[in-house]
């Protein structure tokens, strides 16, 4: 291949530098373009950045997340009260304690759990009765009500006279 003109090589020069003048101001353009693109998204990081801080800022304090929390597992705790079957936990078992509606709740657990006895059955038809009737007084003595009387056993010397 032999090499280009003197004529052939300023050709191709001026042919360059009118590519180069048509494509320049299109690339600055797009540049610019560029630039403004990555100032807007620069602006709304910032931005972004901002509103996270002032929000962290106006967070509740510690104690009324902990009260929420603590909120939020009481919700749970007396969802599982509704479920059925369910199993009473020691919290459940705290609170009937002192509360009438969660004694009725944990008496209906043990009464329908696969191995009550008819004694647990009938302290909770006493208890509902007791509620149903106002009666707190009942209602307690039914629930602390702990065996049936127990039956008198024939095979004891005594009974052999």
């Amino acid at each position: 291949m032999k090499p280009p003109s003197d004529h052939d090589l300023a050709s191709l020069e001026a042919e360059a530098k009118r590519l180069v003048n048509d494509a320049l101001p299109r690339v600055l353009e797009e540049l610019r373009g560029a630039r403004r693109e990555a100032d807007a998204l620069r602006d709304a990081l910032e931005k972004e950045k901002a509103a996270r801080e002032e929000a962290a800022r106006q967070a509740p304090p510690i104690l009324a997340r902990a009260r929420a929390a603590a909120l939020a597992e009481d919700a749970e705790a007396a969802g599982a009260l509704l479920a059925a079957p369910f199993r009473v936990s020691a919290k459940a078992a705290a609170a009937a304690r002192g509360d009438p509606l969660a004694a009725l709740a944990v008496q209906v657990a043990k009464a329908l759990s696969p191995d009550a006895g008819p004694v647990e059955r009938a302290r909770l038809i006493a208890m509902a009765f007791a509620a149903s009737q106002g009666d707190l007084e009942a209602f307690w003595a039914a629930r602390k009500q702990r065996k049936a009387a127990p039956k008198p056993n024939r095979a004891t010397p005594l009974r052999k006279k």
